[in-house]
């Protein structure tokens, strides 16, 4: 409606003026309206460009925080894990060596089962060879007696 009397205003002046004064007059007014248009339209801009800007800035915030969050709780994990490993590699160390150990014992037990065996046999032996010796001896004297 404010433009159609603009248009009316144009009108009743272009009647008492100079067509280059009215086309001036009328070129200025438009050259204000767009000025106007565009000084507005560059405020909106700005106030998006303020918007998004910011709105950036709180996203780019919330992902520095939750990649924050993610490597604590990575860290974490890491952590637990490497405590449950250093668990599991102890008790494995320990069931080798009670392994390793109770297999050390049943060998020391067969060597001195073994080894009294042995003893058994040396003294049977000995007690063979002696009783052989007694009895060459007495064979051997009693040949001499004759």
């Amino acid at each position: 409606m404010e433009e159609t009397k603009r248009s009316e205003d144009y009108m009743n002046m272009s009647l008492s003026v100079s067509p280059e004064k009215y086309f001036d007059s009328r070129f200025d007014g438009q050259e204000k309206l767009f000025t106007e248009k565009f000084n507005n339209l560059q405020i909106q801009i700005d106030t998006l460009s303020d918007k998004l800007e910011s709105e950036i800035n709180n996203l780019s915030d919330k992902i520095d925080s939750k990649i924050h969050n993610l490597s604590d709780k990575i860290d974490t994990e890491i952590h637990n894990l490497s405590d449950k490993i250093d668990t599991e590699i102890h008790n494995l160390s320990d069931k080798m060596d009670s392994g390793f150990k109770a297999q050390d014992e049943r060998f020391e037990a067969e060597i001195k089962s073994l080894d009294a065996k042995i003893d058994g046999i040396d003294k049977r032996l000995t007690l063979g060879f002696s009783l052989i010796m007694a009895v060459l001896a007495v064979l051997v004297a009693l040949h001499f007696l004759k």
